[in-house]
């Protein structure tokens, strides 16, 4: 399915997100829980236990309460710097993720399943030495972290779905997304290469087609279009870092779309934590259909349907909000 670009409501200038030109070691400090911090804007690229490489990005408050942040699809960790001033606000430490084939991250050459990105947070917590820790999924990230929530019921306290995709081929009408339906088909009958295929070329030859036909600065304007922020120099030079991410992350916009669209294999009642579910009523790309449809499944959801707010307006004007609720859902004593 696909979904658009997520982009920032507040400034990032002034020093809260990286200027050009500016770069960040990886410096350990100490961290909550015992874990391993990196300084802001930290980069790391951790190795799983069974061999694969998943890169991350360590922003907000390093002393904070740990949170996981899987970004939207097709994108990557590099999204967690537009996150960092409302994780300093809500005491977070926000730890976002690059899923398989994106950046450094190693891609997947089986059948992409959401488990695989549920049970890679579960072993990151384990090796940053985390204890306890929520997770955030925005758009094409929501389904990636709900299955982290089920992966690791008894450590994920907390999980905040903001404007996430859901099971679409299930809820949405059979007309839709015609082409990528026929790709998910061939998963269906076994054809793991075919599928990949076809999906390859809607990626790069559909979806991305009018983009990857530009370039310099041509491109930038074309992947920030009429956003409001485009006019901030800070704020460009992150969307620059995350349009070439994405072009170069095809194997990764692959796995999201496989996984979202036919590998659902997660059982939603594992999950244990304080969950909510932010969903705009005028959201055409991620309805709240979809956020219903977790509501009914995930013990004691609650969902925040926000009047009027289209797809990227839900997370662009909360994210204090959503990392505030679910910091506060990791340090509350469970019932």
């Amino acid at each position: 399915m696909k979904v658009p670009k997520e982009r920032a409501s507040v400034s990032v200038a002034g020093g809260t997100g990286p200027g050009p030109g500016r770069s960040y070691g990886a410096g350990f400090t100490s961290g909550r829980a015992g874990g391993v911090g990196f300084g802001f804007g930290g980069e790391a690229s951790l190795g799983l236990p069974g061999g694969r490489v998943v890169e991350i990005l360590d922003v907000g408050d390093l002393s904070g309460v740990p949170v996981f942040f899987q970004p939207g699809s097709p994108n990557t960790r590099i999204m967690g710097r537009l996150w960092h001033p409302a994780a300093v606000a809500a005491g977070a430490r926000l730890i976002a993720v690059s899923r398989p084939g994106y950046d450094g991250s190693t891609a997947v050459v089986g059948r992409p399943m959401l488990s695989m990105a549920g049970a890679d947070i579960a072993d990151l917590a384990d090796l940053l030495g985390i204890e306890e820790y929520g997770v955030v999924g925005s758009s094409g990230g929501g389904p990636f972290a709900v299955a982290a929530a089920a992966a690791d019921p008894e450590r994920v306290r907390a999980l905040a779905v903001v404007a996430g995709a859901g099971p679409w081929r299930e809820i949405a009408d059979a007309s839709f997304e015609p082409e990528e339906r026929a790709c998910l088909a061939r998963l269906d009958a076994g054809d793991l290469a075919g599928a990949r295929d076809g999906m390859r070329h809607l990626i790069e030859n559909v979806w991305q087609a009018d983009l990857r036909a530009l370039d310099g600065q041509a491109r930038l304007r074309a992947w920030l279009g009429d956003d409001p922020l485009a006019g901030d120099e800070t704020y460009r030079s992150i969307m620059a870092d995350a349009m070439r991410a994405v072009l170069d992350g095809t194997e990764g916009a692959i796995f999201d779309a496989l996984a979202i669209g036919a590998g659902w294999d997660i059982d939603l009642d594992r999950i244990r934590a304080e969950t909510r579910l932010w969903y705009g009523d005028a959201d055409e790309v991620c309805p709240v259909t979809y956020g219903r449809w977790y509501a009914d499944r995930i013990a004691a959801a609650e969902i925040v349907v926000l009047p009027g707010a289209g797809h990227l307006a839900v997370a662009d004007a909360h994210r204090s909000e959503v990392l505030t609720a679910v910091t506060g859902g990791v340090s509350r004593p469970r019932p």
